[in-house]
């Protein structure tokens, strides 16, 4: 009797197992746009960023060799930062790029969704402090003569940039979620059987 109830436990086993893996490999039609909106969005923003970053290197460069005193410095903040735009979006496309719409499960895609909106929001918070970083560099050059063409020029760069990336962030986390969000409310509420799915989120 022993015998009989661990065959039937390892056939159930398998048949479970076989049942996940036969999930993971065909993830339903919804659950696939889901994901293929998410990277679309992704790369969405990987491309403008890069785009503006590229735009505004080399505006700066040119800019800055034909300018001088505070301007000259605003244009080669603009370089600066974005060079570094530039890197953040190039490694946000080669993220996008690797992940395989048929390989994430549904928890692995509510968790990408929502780990998403939490960096568009965390990257809103930075955003406001470059701008006060850049305002706080600006009055110091008031009181630093000899240095108030740099602080003045780097100060009002910053603020110019964190306030871009503000709006960029902002309208792309509401974007993000107003449209995610509903998807994610349907594939949770019920799998393909009509069994209710609760994740915790986190």
């Amino acid at each position: 009797m022993r015998k009989i109830n661990k065959l039937l436990l390892a056939a159930g086993s398998l048949l479970l197992s076989g049942g996940a893996s036969a999930q993971r490999a065909t993830p339903s039609p919804e659950l696939q746009n889901f994901t293929e909106q998410r990277i679309r969005h992704q790369k969405t923003l990987g491309l403008t960023l890069g785009s503006y970053a590229l735009a505004n290197i080399a505006v700066g460069a040119v800019a800055a060799g034909q300018t001088s005193g505070e301007t000259k410095y605003f244009h080669k903040m603009n370089v600066y930062w974005n060079l570094v735009n530039l890197g953040i979006a190039g490694f946000g496309l080669l993220g996008s790029r690797k992940t395989l719409v048929g390989s994430e499960t549904l928890a692995d895609a509510v968790k990408q969704h929502e780990n998403m909106k939490k960096i568009l929001l965390l990257n809103t918070g930075l955003d406001v402090a470059y701008v006060v970083g850049g305002a706080y560099l600006r009055e110091r050059g008031t009181n630093q003569p000899d240095k108030a063409d740099q602080l003045r020029g780097y100060g009002k760069s910053i603020m110019f940039q964190g306030g871009f990336l503000f709006a960029f962030d902002l309208v792309n986390y509401f974007i993000f979620k107003n449209r995610g969000d509903k998807q994610e409310r349907l594939l949770l509420s019920a799998t393909p059987d009509g069994i209710g799915v609760v994740l915790p989120v986190r």
